[in-house]
């Protein structure tokens, strides 16, 4: 059987055996998959300084012929985004955007427009791009593309936009807005998107990837931003994305 050719990012490396790895990868054209690299731990050649977490690589694999493992028979390396292994908040943003990929994308379902995304944020986070912006754009957009994009034109109750009223809460249950006049009483100040959010929010969701920098935000918003849509992502998922309370300890 031919290998299958794709580029990939390397989301999670375990041990197996004594001397072989287990990846998960998410690549352009096959999607999230699990691959095995036999000798990998012993290997001076095919995989070595290859195999690490949020490298980009082009791999050659073998489909499984029963079960869910490729059969990784080489890889090369096209980016090894150094700096997000040994700079730490750059290394837990890229734990965060990693664990949002294992979360919302189901097995081999491939979609290259997120192949970029990912490769993207993890490109101009190791390039030097404020951690928290770069989880926030690539939290925001992820929801877009897998179906989840929080409505944010106006409120879901009474019509209102961010130009006719101020403070706003996104639902985190229907990813819809209530403006101040509107949401219930005892609605907390961790759901809130200020106008001025909102208008950032909705630029984030029309520029291109590259223009995204340009774009600027108190540090503390992004982080209460941030707030909210990991409030609606664990609502989505209905369960915790672990990597958030190390990403929140960054702000500190």
């Amino acid at each position: 059987m031919n290998d299958q050719r794709s580029y990939a990012i390397v989301l999670k490396v375990s041990a197996h055996g004594e001397s072989d790895k287990i990846l998960s990868l998410y690549s352009r054209d096959l999607g999230k998959i699990s691959v095995i690299a036999k000798g990998a731990k012993r290997s001076q050649k095919r995989f070595v300084n290859k195999l690490e977490l949020f490298t980009c690589l082009r791999i050659f694999c073998r489909p499984p012929k029963r079960g869910a493992l490729y059969f990784l028979s080489e890889a090369e390396l096209i980016n090894a985004h150094l700096t997000l292994r040994t700079t730490y908040p750059r290394y837990v943003t890229a734990t965060f955007i990693n664990e949002l990929i294992q979360l919302f994308c189901g097995e081999q379902d491939p979609d290259p427009t997120l192949f970029t995304l990912l490769s993207w944020a993890l490109h101009t986070l190791n390039q030097g791009m404020s951690p928290a912006k770069t989880a926030l754009f690539f939290h925001f957009r992820l929801l877009d593309l897998c179906g989840y994009q929080p409505q944010i034109d106006q409120c879901r109750s009474c019509g209102r936009t961010s130009e006719q009223s101020t403070g706003f809460t996104l639902h985190p249950g229907s990813g819809t807005l209530l403006c101040r006049h509107c949401r219930p009483p005892s609605t907390t100040s961790s759901f809130t998107l200020t106008v001025q959010t909102l208008k950032f929010l909705h630029s984030a969701q029309q520029m291109e990837l590259e223009q995204l920098n340009r774009l600027q935000l108190p540090l503390a918003t992004i982080y209460q931003t941030l707030g909210v849509l990991y409030h609606y992502s664990r609502h989505l998922l209905q369960q915790d994305i672990h990597s958030w309370k190390q990403l929140l300890l960054l702000k500190s």
